[in-house]
């Protein structure tokens, strides 16, 4: 019986493990760099928020008055307002030294009144959704990437910027005056953000590792457990398979296997239009040997006699032990009877030699009945009972002899 390939229970912990090690990795990963960008985005979003409330202190109320004014202005007039030059000066002394990649100042309109780029003063942006929501008390920010992008300190390349809409109230719990957009350079905050997850994703994966390392252990103690248990069990079932399939005396195949063998063997030679032979074995002088010397004497001479007939056998041949002192033997693929008598000739030329038992020499001897497939018949039952009644011919002709089925013998 073909067992079926074990589960590998270390294998399967190996393969699981590793990807829960690289999904847990990746999962918290991302998580945490989620939240770093969170806090980020907050922490620099409330730093501008700061500064605009800061500027709007120091310097909104000596410019209020052109921000307001600049509804109506035409933008060649407000980039020449000397005004705007001052409040440029006032914007660079309040943020030099800061992060701040660029700043503008909008009203309420959606023009911009102010920037650090001249460039943009007078654009109109009132169709811009995030300054629209600032003008309406709403703060939004956002990060960004641009290859290229003009800022204070001149033309700047490959640079990460936070972008913040910030609402700017005149006074603390007044009306909204404008809009300040505020461009920070967070490239070098990312960069160590990024630093930090990969150190943390380290420690994680170290620590899931020995994590992976001590349950592996006690995994594979437990897959050799399970293992030890499993050949065992499987080894009491060959044991059990074995013991009713077999004789306990000579370890030959014993009369229920013979049973199915039998029938196989039948079907088998039907099928490849074979012929088969069955032989039926009954030994001549088992019984003076068990009354004379005892049953250890015959048990010895029964496993003698199972290990000369096996001797005798082609490979092909299957042996049986059928009970007592009867022996049947299938023989498969037999050319012509000659090949069956061929057999039988050579195995009571072995029984005919003395077998020694507790200091006696015997000569057991063996009647041998054969019938041959499909000519004696096609099934079990009809070619066991006709090898059978060759048998008893053999031993009313005199024994120590072989005699194949012949129809007669039914009469």
């Amino acid at each position: 019986m073909e067992r079926s390939r074990p589960f590998r229970l270390s294998r399967f912990f190996s393969a699981a493990s590793l990807a829960g090690i690289v999904a847990v990795t990746a999962a918290l990963m991302w998580v945490y760099g989620e939240l770093g960008m969170r806090q980020l985005v907050e922490h620099e979003t409330r730093a501008n928020v700061d500064l605009t409330r800061s500027l709007a202190n120091m310097v909104w109320n000596k410019y209020r008055d052109y921000v307001i004014e600049s509804d109506s202005m035409p933008t060649a007039t407000m980039r020449a307002d000397p005004r705007l030059a001052a409040l440029h000066e006032d914007v660079t002394n309040q943020i030099g030294g800061l992060r701040l990649a660029s700043f503008q100042v909008y009203n309420l309109r959606g023009t911009a009144v102010y920037s650090t780029d001249p460039t943009q003063v007078g654009i109109d942006r009132h169709d811009n959704p995030l300054i629209r929501a600032a003008a309406s008390g709403q703060a939004q920010s956002f990060v960004t990437h641009r290859e290229r992008f003009e800022a204070l300190e001149g033309n700047i390349r490959d640079r990460h910027l936070l972008v913040a809409y910030l609402p700017l109230y005149g006074e603390i719990g007044g009306a909204i005056d404008g809009v300040v957009e505020v461009y920070s350079d967070v490239t070098e905050l990312l960069a160590e953000q990024r630093r930090a997850s990969w150190h943390v994703a380290g420690i994680l994966m170290l620590a899931l590792s020995l994590l992976y390392g001590f349950l592996y252990l006690i995994v594979r103690k437990a897959e050799r457990i399970i293992g030890a248990q499993e050949d065992e069990r499987a080894a009491r079932e060959q044991q059990i398979r074995h013991q009713a399939y077999h004789d306990a005396l000579t370890g030959l195949p014993n009369r229920m296997y013979f049973a199915e063998r039998v029938e196989e063997a039948i079907a088998h030679a039907q099928r490849h239009d074979e012929t088969l032979g069955l032989m039926f074995i009954d030994l001549d002088r088992f019984k003076i040997v068990n009354d004379s010397l005892g049953h250890d004497a015959g048990d010895a001479l029964l496993v003698e006699v199972g290990r000369r007939l096996k001797d005798s056998l082609r490979k092909s041949d299957v042996l049986f032990r059928m009970g007592g002192d009867e022996f049947t033997v299938i023989l498969p693929k037999i050319r012509d009877p000659e090949d069956a008598a061929l057999v039988a000739r050579r195995i009571l030329s072995e029984l005919s030699k003395p077998v020694r038992i507790h200091d006696h020499e015997i000569v057991a001897g063996a009647s041998v009945g054969i019938a041959v497939c499909p000519g004696d018949g096609d099934r079990a039952e009809t070619l066991v009972k006709h090898a059978d009644a060759a048998m008893y011919e053999a031993k009313a002709a005199g024994r120590g002899r072989y005699t194949f089925f012949r129809e007669e013998m039914n009469q």
